[in-house]
């Protein structure tokens, strides 16, 4: 068993002068009694030119399609034409395997979601959200059409990392699907996947920092921590999920 996804949902052609709501989920995508409402840290969008639009959330408890769920969502105006990124980060916890019966090696994880949204007939491009890790398509992620390859580049800290990847459809059991697409970039930071299947896609990037240390609880996580708990961690781990409307 593995950590809970941090992922986003969009409608991601739009137009100008239109109100679209924007969803956060947390969970298991493929078990929709796991999904619950995390601490955020930020949720906000980014415009054309790189501007930063903070949003306020809602929690939501029903949506068709998943029953009764916990989830965010925002109302957003999109007023200018050209590519936006609606993005979100988590706040960071330490987390551990051992919780689930499997091997100790707690870490401390960051984990932010994004996907990018195409408004009228703007400038293409802004496809970074902001975040320390990045996924970077190298071409429009919202024309993806069943059977395209979509090439892509992992970043930390703006410069091209070898990292973790993985590519899977939004039904598929993540632990065990032999669908799913796993894999490891090139040394620039470099994949491609086939996405063979219409509909939503998440591409997770892993990258993983050697650095060990303490943190002081900011919430609780029953039963694993209360607030204020000090928790000590062996590495690490910064995760981005992309999400994609397959055609």
């Amino acid at each position: 068993m593995s950590d809970h996804l941090l992922w986003v949902d969009v409608n991601d052609k739009v137009e100008r002068k239109s109100v679209h709501r924007v969803y956060v989920f947390f969970g298991h995508p493929s078990m929709v009694s796991s999904l619950y409402v995390p601490e955020i840290n930020s949720i906000y969008m980014v415009l054309p030119g790189g501007k930063r639009a903070y949003l306020n959330k809602s929690e939501g408890n029903w949506l068709p399609g998943y029953g009764h769920v916990k989830y965010l969502f925002s109302d957003f105006m999109f007023f200018e034409e050209g590519d936006h990124v609606f993005a979100v980060s988590r706040s960071p916890a330490v987390y551990d395997m051992g919780w689930h019966g499997e091997e100790s090696d707690p870490f401390l994880s960051y984990n932010f979601a994004k996907a990018v949204i195409r408004v009228g007939d703007g400038p293409a491009g802004c496809w970074e959200g902001g975040a320390p890790i990045e996924i970077i398509p190298k071409s429009p992620p919202y024309d993806i059409k069943i059977g395209d390859t979509l090439n892509l580049e992992v970043t930390f800290h703006g410069t091209p990392v070898k990292a973790e990847y993985s590519a899977s459809y939004w039904t598929w059991e993540e632990h065990g699907d032999p669908r799913i697409i796993k894999g490891h970039t090139n040394n620039s930071g470099e994949f491609g996947v086939k996405l063979r299947q219409c509909g939503l896609w998440f591409i997770v990037a892993t990258y993983v920092v050697p650095q060990s240390g303490c943190w002081k609880a900011t919430h609780p996580l029953a039963p694993f921590f209360t607030l204020g708990d000090i928790l000590p961690y062996n590495y690490t781990r910064y995760r981005m999920t992309l999400s994609i409307w397959v055609r």
